[in-house]
């Protein structure tokens, strides 16, 4: 079974060429080093026994009479044995394996005759030129000053590795099929928790530790996916709510529009009347173009699209102008508008910052009293650009002061209706410091005022 059965993408196929390239190494390993300890070891008992030979047959020798040694050395020795007999000079007086012994050179260099000749005994394998192989030798002295020499044919490390080829082929394929059954019954009994795992509930698994880390990521991604679920539901449902509050609010000044012109259209309205009925028209058309004006500018806040927030906005500077813009609207409410403090700057977008100091203005001069008046106050406590907007109107209900910044939200809607008042001004007052980095608190008592507070981050903070 080849490792390439299993898609390398399958745990199957990971466990299997795993576990079959470690089994394989480990065998081939174990395999070699046996082959070598046990090849050294037999090598180790062969020599000892060759050299058993040797002196069982220099001692049989020192016993007979030398015109017996030839035949008796044949008799004795004939087999896998070579025998040699090599005269003290190092003359081959007798060769198993030649015919003509005196054709011989000379042995008196052999490393195991001189080694015979000086200690009486010599061992040593070698490469054999002869007999092209390895040849190991074990030379005795005899008594008369003679070597008998004995020389056996050895396999070599190699040769000897060869013939465990064939066993083992035999133990790699059985390994191979053992590791193909054995991966795909660790594959199930891995794959077993964890086809079982809850990822509705991934923290409430019992799984391996090793998968902690990515259910705990599937968890937090589950987190944040319901959280932005959550958001995309409550975007819908104010996206609704604005389109149906806009749709609403626009449809009485067209009624009333509508009706009027239609009755101006008909003759229905005595020449007299007709400045008042153009008048009527005119103010529920500016109505209706201030509503615009207010959900276009939520809408650019919304998309972000309001330009360039990097411009360096002089907040008591834009007050003073906002407060001059609106001496027409404050002399006619009878309300006075008083700015003071310092020049405090911030950074953001001119445009939105004065719309959102207009709309504070503006609401305090709207729901005001004659003789009241409204003060702006602009400032730095030490954590950066602070406006104060107070005034001494009708005030807003405590239960009502988080409602404020609602769209459409009016806490006296008839008395929003009379003033022309959209429930837009403070949700853009609200979006626009939120715009700058800042935040906004409103204090306010019943019948006696209300104070919007607005605190900004200082320039160089904006900029990081």
């Amino acid at each position: 079974m080849s490792p390439t059965h299993f898609s390398v993408k399958s745990l199957s196929g990971k466990i299997f060429n795993t576990v079959l390239v470690f089994t394989i190494a480990v065998i081939l390993a174990f395999s070699a080093i046996i082959t070598v300890l046990f090849y050294f070891s037999y090598e180790q008992e062969a020599e000892a026994a060759l050299t058993e030979q040797a002196q069982d047959a220099a001692a049989y020798l020192n016993e007979t009479p030398s015109d017996e040694n030839v035949p008796s050395l044949l008799a004795q020795f004939a087999g896998t044995v070579r025998y040699t007999l090599i005269a003290a000079d190092g003359r081959v007086l007798f060769d198993s394996a030649s015919a003509d012994a005196s054709a011989a050179e000379n042995h008196g260099s052999r490393p195991e005759v001189r080694e015979a000749l000086d200690d009486g005994h010599g061992s040593v394998v070698r490469y054999s030129e002869t007999l092209k192989t390895d040849t190991l030798y074990s030379a005795v002295k005899l008594d008369d000053g003679s070597v008998i020499r004995l020389a056996e044919t050895r396999h070599s490390l190699v040769a000897f590795a060869t013939t465990m080829l064939g066993p083992l082929a035999v133990a790699l394929a059985v390994v191979v099929l053992l590791v193909f059954v054995l991966s795909r019954l660790l594959t199930r009994r891995i794959m077993k928790p964890i086809d079982a795992l809850n990822f509705a509930e991934p923290l409430e698994n019992e799984i391996y530790e090793e998968m902690d880390p990515l259910l705990e990521r599937i968890d937090e991604q589950q987190r944040m996916l319901k959280q932005q679920t959550r958001e995309i539901a409550r975007a819908e449902t104010m996206r609704r709510d604005f389109s149906s509050n806009v749709s609403h609010e626009m449809k009485t000044p067209l009624q009333v529009i509508s009706g009027y012109a239609e009755l101006m259209k008909n003759g229905l309205v005595d020449p007299a009347d007709s400045r008042k009925f153009s008048g009527l028209i005119y103010e529920e058309a500016q109505a209706m173009r201030s509503l615009i004006n207010d959900v276009l500018i939520l809408s650019r806040l919304d998309e972000a699209a309001v330009g360039d927030r990097d411009q360096a906005i002089d907040l008591y500077a834009m007050a003073q102008s906002v407060a001059n813009r609106l001496v027409p609207f404050s002399d006619s409410e009878g309300v006075r508008v008083l700015v003071e403090g310092e020049s405090t700057c911030i950074a953001g977008t001119d445009t939105l910052a004065e719309e959102m100091l207009y709309n504070l203005v503006e609401n305090g001069i709207r729901y005001n009293h004659e003789g009241g008046s409204v003060r702006v106050i602009v400032g730095n406590d030490g954590a950066g650009p602070v406006v104060r907007v107070t005034d001494t109107g009708v005030g807003i209900p405590e239960e009502m002061h988080d409602k404020v910044f609602e769209r459409f939200f009016r806490v006296d809607k008839s008395r929003s209706k009379e003033t022309g008042g959209t429930g837009l001004g403070l949700a853009i007052v609200k979006h626009a410091v939120m715009y700058h980095g800042g935040s906004i608190e409103v204090k306010s008592t019943l019948g006696e005022g209300t104070t919007f507070i607005l605190r900004f981050p200082a320039m160089d903070e904006r900029a990081n």
